[in-house]
């Protein structure tokens, strides 16, 4: 596999350029790339760099790149913290996800999207595009310097590609912590998850056993300052803040799903088209459906040699076809979650912990967890006084 450089792009068109060479660029190019022209442009020197990400996926994820190798751990459980000190257990009769090394995910993430003919760029900074009658100019590292026939954007929160095609932003956002640390959990089983607003306010707190080291970060909302501040918090709490730190990252993760994620000649795909899963701040698996779209979408659009922004509507149908109710969901009860005190969430930990709830909760899938929602409120439906309007909502739609 050899990565193409900078100076080579200059000189080189195509006819679909991704823009981000992470997991969600990949997957679109191991789709299109087998019947059109595709390249990948990755700014950093190489895929999986640098890591912002927990790496706690379902196996579906692995299975849909090949990355069994990627896998450090497998989880089936749960322990829920909640703020006046009650813990709650879920344990899974299988495995409900998998640690992952982000690096040689992506890695493999890279490979697939090559083997399929894909040309992956490094070390070259996409800085502007122009939609042209023929195709799209594109600017890299300052220069117009290259022309494609359709972009997609995949360059994450930050997107410059969403950003220049005067695309909508994302309603709500998360900053995120972690660290991975010289310290083996006793139990590798359960990834523990902190509640409350001294703890990770907005959001919540994670320790994932990672087989010889742990995984332990935060994600906190904004107009709540620094999450590296609640990090050390916790850390002391845990008596983890003298173990040695082997890697520590950072970033944002966007939310709230955008009312258009396509224009004319471009689409956007992940964290750029703001995909997260707003109860969990993954994104690799509502990313990956993205990309199946996208690409899908491109494809039939290339076939009827029609790109603009009517063509490449029916991308925007497709994901929320397969997607978008959950994302939806998971919005709404966001809401109602950023609004508990800690008072209420003990409370709601303690209808939560009834054997009745507790085993509904542990049938759930991460990658749909609002499946659960009319279960869990027909069962316990006190749970509506949180928000009556929004939590009722979910028990019909």
């Amino acid at each position: 596999m050899v990565n193409i450089g900078a100076d080579l792009l200059r000189t080189m068109d195509s006819d679909l350029v991704v823009v981000g060479g992470g997991p969600v660029g990949c997957a679109v190019a191991a789709i299109t790339a087998k019947k059109i022209p595709t390249v990948v442009m990755e700014e950093h020197s190489d895929a999986g760099v640098p890591v912002q990400c927990a790496g706690l996926v379902t196996a579906r994820v692995i299975e849909m790149v090949g990355a069994q190798d990627s896998v450090l751990n497998r989880i089936s459980g749960m322990v829920l913290h909640f703020p006046g000190g009650a813990v709650l257990r879920l344990n899974g009769k299988e495995t409900k996800a998998v640690v992952v090394d982000r690096y040689k995910f992506d890695q493999h993430c890279k490979d697939r999207a090559v083997a399929a003919g894909a040309r992956y760029v490094t070390g070259s900074k996409f800085m502007d595009f122009a939609v042209k009658d023929d195709g799209v100019e594109l600017w890299i590292d300052g220069q117009e310097n290259s022309h494609c026939r359709l972009l997609v954007g995949a360059d994450g929160y930050k997107s410059s590609v969403s950003k220049m095609a005067g695309l909508p932003t994302p309603r709500d956002s998360v900053k995120g912590i972690e660290s991975d640390i010289d310290h083996r959990m006793a139990e590798q089983s359960h990834v523990h998850v902190y509640l409350g607003n001294h703890v990770a306010p907005g959001f919540f707190a994670w320790k994932i056993p990672c087989g010889d080291f742990t995984r332990i970060g935060l994600c906190v909302s904004d107009g709540y300052g620094p999450p590296s501040s609640y990090l050390r918090t916790l850390m002391e709490a845990e008596k983890l803040d003298g173990e040695k730190r082997l890697a520590s990252y950072s970033g944002v993760i966007p939310m709230g799903t955008l009312s258009r994620t396509y224009a004319d000649r471009v689409m956007i795909v992940g964290d750029a088209a703001a995909m997260a899963k707003p109860l969990s701040g993954g994104g690799l698996f509502t990313g990956m459906i993205s990309a199946e779209c996208a690409a899908g979408t491109a494809l039939e659009a290339f076939e009827k040699n029609d790109l603009g922004e009517k063509a490449l509507s029916g991308y925007q149908r497709l994901w929320k076809e397969k997607i978008g109710r959950e994302l939806d969901r998971g919005y709404r009860v966001r809401k109602v979650f950023v609004r508990l005190s800690d008072k209420k969430l003990d409370a709601v930990g303690r209808l939560m912990a009834r054997p009745d709830v507790t085993a509904i909760l542990e049938s759930g899938d991460i990658d749909r967890p609002t499946d659960l929602a009319p279960a869990v409120l027909r069962s316990v439906p006190s749970l509506l006084r949180f928000s009556p309007q929004i939590l009722g909502s979910l028990l019909f739609k």
